[in-house]
């Protein structure tokens, strides 16, 4: 979904809009990152230095309860993803550094459904590991 048709969406849903809460939906779903919080508040106080943590916690919130983005925690600090459609995420155990890889995962959720006898309804698939440039000090 665009910025644009987001903004709108939220705009008839009666939530309020303002050029800090664009800036930060903005970030969260065109960013390649999978920012925390705090480098979302850095990277629009930039450009909004009025923004505040608590504008950017609350936007959150929304984009995840309209499942905009998902969250990722990683050694205990939450982390946001606006590629919400179905994909491995790749975490460096060294750096922090998560990377985004396109895969069906259709087929391991059909075989674990079969095995278990689950309804599946919503997946999350994390591989750790070392990044390129981290498996080199190793």
């Amino acid at each position: 979904m665009q910025l644009e048709q987001i903004v709108t969406n939220l705009r008839e849903e009666g939530f309020r809009i303002t050029p800090q809460r664009i800036a930060i939906v903005d970030y969260v779903l065109n960013t390649e990152e999978h920012p925390s919080a705090d480098r979302i508040y850095n990277v629009v106080k930039k450009k909004y230095p009025m923004v505040s943590l608590s504008t950017v916690y609350k936007t959150l919130d929304l984009l995840k309860q309209k499942q905009l983005v998902k969250q990722i925690e990683i050694s205990g600090e939450a982390h946001f993803d606006g590629h919400t459609d179905e994909h491995i995420n790749l975490i460096c155990m060294r750096c922090g550094k998560i990377e985004d890889v396109d895969e069906d995962l259709k087929e391991i959720q059909i075989r674990a459904a079969k095995k278990s006898k689950y309804q599946i309804i919503k997946s999350s698939f994390e591989l750790f590991g070392y990044c390129s440039a981290c498996k080199t000090h190793l």
